[in-house]
């Protein structure tokens, strides 16, 4: 079910279409989860929901997601995640009703009805989820984070007191050090083969640790090259897919490498190489020529001809010892557990101060 169905949340654009000034549901929204019945969502909503509007382009952003899209009143197409969103709106009295069709992985239709109470403190989102032979249904409640702190201020001059930020951002770029949990090996590595991780040290924002140590980290290999018979390195391409905190929260993204302990590292594609072996391929020819060399002056020596011997001995060993370089391989590139690997973040990271360890 959960790779089929979007999380629930990011299905909230379907209700932000409004009337020429007959709502705004701009501002930040809290979801009241003591009020709120969630029911049959097949992924609970996040915690809050930012909107803000400029002119008839709405912008939200949800759990590390951001979308925008037009409320002129026209069909409204845009781009969730794997999934395509057509959207028709109409207003019923105070009620706005969405109709949206979801095309993707799974097609399914989704059924909004949004009322927001006069005072604008509360947005109350009936939702049914409709798709083959199933059905979900939910009651989600918000509430105006903006309001609510407005009433919470004193009447009379208080100290200030700077507020924790609602949310927290890991910045794009940010260098994530990790330590490789399962052994990798260019021998017995394949494509599709999963690569698990664990943070090497804590990402620390405003005095809060967003990325404890230890938060797992999961990967892909997406290709592997074992080194040629005569040239050429072993490689292997690395992929990271998803960071997940020891509280379980998780989150989707692509991340590249920049960094693998001692091992040559191509950025651009997240390639890891191996070492060659072009030393160890001439001692190979030179020890089977010495040694050709001394079986034939021993040869040599019993017929007379110790030199000639040695010499005749000398070329077939190093023939010989040639042919063995031909016929094997180059070493094999080699991660073991424990090895240490950077990663560098390729899109913002968003966290809710609840989602992340207290200070």
């Amino acid at each position: 079910m959960r790779a089929n169905v979007i999380p629930a949340l990011l299905l909230i654009p379907l209700g932000l279409i409004t009337a020429a000034g007959d709502r705004d549901f701009s501002g930040t929204w809290a979801l009241d989860q003591q009020h709120s019945k969630p029911g049959g969502l097949p992924v609970a909503p996040g915690p809050l929901l930012k909107v803000s509007r400029q002119g008839n382009v709405m912008h939200c952003a949800e759990s590390g997601v951001s979308w925008s899209f037009r409320t002129d009143g026209t069909e409204s197409k845009y781009q969730v995640r794997d999934s395509t969103m057509s959207t028709e709106a109409k207003w019923e009295g105070p009620a706005l009703l969405i109709n949206t069709l979801v095309e993707g992985p799974r097609q399914y239709v989704v059924e909004d009805r949004w009322e927001m109470s006069s005072d604008g403190k509360r947005l109350t989102i009936t939702r049914t989820i409709r798709g083959g032979a199933t059905e979900a249904q939910a009651a989600l409640i918000y509430q105006n984070q903006e309001l609510l702190e407005a009433l919470r201020k004193p009447a009379l001059p208080a100290p200030t007191v700077t507020a924790p930020p609602a949310e927290f951002v890991v910045a794009a770029g940010t260098k994530i050090p990790l330590s490789l949990v399962n052994s990798l090996d260019t021998k017995y590595a394949a494509e599709g083969d999963r690569v698990y991780l664990e943070t090497a040290f804590p990402v620390v924002q405003d005095g809060r640790i967003l990325i404890p140590k230890g938060s797992y980290v999961a990967g892909t290999v997406t290709e592997v090259k074992r080194a040629g018979r005569i040239k050429g390195k072993a490689e292997l391409f690395v992929r990271f897919d998803s960071l997940t905190l020891p509280n379980g929260v998780t989150r989707y993204f692509r991340a590249r490498l920049d960094n693998a302990g001692e091992n040559d590292v191509d950025r651009q594609e997240g390639k890891i190489r191996g070492e060659s072996n072009k030393g160890g391929d001439a001692r190979t020819v030179a020890e089977a020529a010495g040694a050709g060399a001394s079986v034939g002056a021993i040869a040599g020596g019993i017929a007379g001809h110790g030199a000639m011997g040695a010499g005749i001995g000398a070329i077939g060993g190093a023939a010989a010892g040639l042919v063995g370089v031909l016929v094997s391989r180059g070493p094999d590139l080699i991660l073991p557990r424990g090895t240490t690997i950077e990663m560098v973040l390729d899109r913002e990271l968003h966290y809710a101060a609840t989602e992340v360890a207290p200070h």
